[in-house]
């Protein structure tokens, strides 16, 4: 049964939503009309997918692990799981039902007391109960965030993802900025990051559009071998970036170029 559930502004510019495609932002919200006053639910996805989703061709279960494997949802017992900051950040009207699901066994509750009131979490606090710190002047993105600029943006080679973590390391330092976790942070860095083809300096959008203007098309610009990396991993509903690589594949919109995306196309209708 759903229920009625709040919403901060913070949410849109928080880390771990950032990192998020935008389907599974969306069903994280779902999941908190889901669960119970405990932030308690069962973990069904194609039921969720249902009732949440009932419009979107994705897929659930590579939403779900988005979810689960950034710890916004922690898996327990037969089929169910729970929401670990969802005292945090609801505050439930005193007459809804008591949690009939049992609390994960051995692990400590995943709702905070209720006590708490919406919106007044302590300064600095984020959503996993870590605090904000600097950037240790060390730091590296780890084997995820490299498969996921590897599947997000084909077109930077490590030795430029190198480069730009460099600058990201810089910026962070010189500017004294904090961050729960920075993972998220360096994705949505290297999400922004201008491709080795284009000069320093360049505003890419107007450069774009120069070339429209004479004639190039955006397909022509970028290579078969650029569109190849995109489409290797892509099936319908995952993460596409449409700011940089136009319309999804299965839009009937797209900018791949036609050969590759009957190639494409082939490839989905015998999976």
């Amino acid at each position: 049964m759903a229920r009625i559930r709040t919403i901060k502004p913070e949410f849109f510019t928080s880390d771990d939503i950032c990192a998020l495609s935008p389907l599974a932002r969306l069903l994280y919200v779902g999941l908190w009309c889901e669960a119970d006053r405990e932030g308690r639910l069962v973990w069904t996805p194609g039921v969720l997918k249902r009732r949440y989703l009932p419009d979107d061709s994705c897929d659930i279960e590579a939403l779900c692990t988005e979810l689960t494997a950034r710890g916004l949802i922690r898996l327990y017992g037969d089929g169910l799981a729970c929401i670990p900051s969802f005292a945090r950040h609801q505050q439930v009207n005193i007459r809804e039902a008591q949690s009939k699901l049992p609390a994960p066994s051995g692990e400590p509750q995943c709702s905070s007391p209720l006590g708490r009131e919406e919106g007044k979490e302590r300064e600095g606090e984020g959503t996993d109960g870590t605090r904000a710190h600097p950037l240790p002047p060390d730091w590296k993105p780890d084997e995820e965030d490299l498969a996921w600029a590897a599947s997000a943006r084909p077109d930077l080679d490590r030795a430029f993802l190198d480069g730009e973590s460099e600058r990201f390391r810089n910026h962070a330092l010189a500017n004294r900025r904090t961050a729960h976790r920075w993972g998220p942070a360096w994705r949505i860095w290297i999400s922004k990051a201008h491709g080795a083809t284009e000069r320093p300096g360049e505003n890419r959008k107007g450069v774009l559009a120069g070339r429209s203007a004479a004639g190039e098309n955006l397909v022509d610009r970028e290579s078969d071998a650029q569109w190849n990396a995109r489409l290797a991993r892509y099936r319908p509903g995952k993460f596409w970036l449409e700011g940089d690589w136009g319309p999804r594949p299965e839009s009937g919109r797209s900018r791949v170029p036609a050969q590759l995306l009957a190639a494409w196309r082939q490839r989905q209708e015998a999976a």
